[in-house]
């Protein structure tokens, strides 16, 4: 950052955060911090309050250099990670949509003297200590790398966090019925899935619209068209951040599997979403649904049409 450096100690919810030494501590323990990471929290601590747009974050923090969007956004997800921050919390930065992001915490500025005294203090260990620990340590790093890495490629911390779903339009009256069950079904698998916030949505807004109202990541729509005993629904994901249709797929099949149809349409968007249903809400699926979401997923040309790209959510890629 180019700003002149202050000598300034900024302290929140119990995190310490030195401009001068440009360190953060949590507790007495110093929280590591790459350098742009650095540069994105002391930004926002210093404009504590107010909404900073994503190209003043860009500007001040890659100064001498032409970014793009997902490389703040990287920053900020580790800023997240960092305070530990889950999904739904937002008690420090909190995501503006189609504008930036705020530091929302309360804080408290001094200057660092005076705060010397009480300044987390260094640790010193003889050689033969310093060696013992580092054994320790290697062998408990070793037992949560086996145990824990499962658990951190299940969970993807930059997919959407919170969603919403919208009616889905019928072409006529009589067809308001299916679009209602493929909403409905949406939003109860998607809202029991943990770690995604599921909102109802106004019926009288755009899904563009409905997303900034509603304060969600992104918005699922659809439309629904039948053709005899034929139905096709298309199926869309919106960016809320962006405005931009970011995933979309076309789906053909009889109205006398129109059940299926729903929990298949559901599974694939979890499936996009990189989230996974409950074992309760697996057991849900009858023999006969899960048939036609066998056949999605092996390509049968009758059960599916179109192609999905590399789904990026505000420069998080999902797909």
């Amino acid at each position: 950052m180019h700003e002149q450096i202050e000598n300034v100690v900024y302290q929140f919810n119990g995190f310490r955060v030195d401009a001068v030494k440009r360190q953060l501590w949590h507790d007495g323990k110093t929280v590591p911090l790459t350098s742009k990471s650095f540069d994105t929290l002391l930004f926002l601590l210093r404009n504590s309050g107010l909404t900073v747009t994503k190209t003043e974050l860009m500007n001040a923090v890659w100064h001498d250099s032409a970014v793009e969007e997902n490389n703040l956004t990287q920053q900020i997800s580790a800023l997240r990670r960092a305070l530990g921050e889950r999904p739904r919390d937002h008690r420090f930065i909190v995501t503006v949509p189609g504008r930036g992001y705020s530091f929302v915490a309360e804080i408290e500025s001094c200057t660092a003297e005076n705060l010397t005294e009480t300044e987390p203090p260094s640790s010193h260990f003889d050689a033969s200590a310093l060696r013992g620990y580092s054994l320790a340590f290697a062998q408990i790093f070793f037992v949560a790398i086996l145990f824990g890495w499962s658990a951190l490629t299940d969970r993807d911390p930059l997919r959407p966090q919170s969603l919403a779903v919208m009616n889905f339009k019928v072409s006529a009256s009589r067809d308001e019925f299916i679009g209602t069950g493929i909403s409905e079904t949406l939003r109860a698998r998607l809202g029991n899935v943990e770690d995604l916030v599921v909102r109802p949505t106004p019926s009288d807004a755009d899904a563009f619209t409905a997303g900034q109202r509603l304060h969600v990541d992104a918005v699922v729509t659809g439309s629904v068209q039948r053709d005899q005993d034929r139905v096709r629904v298309a199926v869309e994901m919106v960016d809320v951040s962006s405005g931009r249709i970011v995933w979309g797929r076309t789906f053909d099949e009889d109205v006398a599997n129109i059940f299926a149809l729903q929990d298949a349409i559901a599974v694939e968007v979890a499936r996009v979403l990189k989230v996974k249903f409950s074992s309760r809400d697996e057991r849900k699926f009858v023999p006969s649904q899960l048939d036609y979401v066998t056949k999605i997923f092996d390509g049968d040309p009758n059960a599916r049409h179109g192609t999905i790209p590399e789904l990026t959510i505000s420069g998080k890629s999902l797909g």
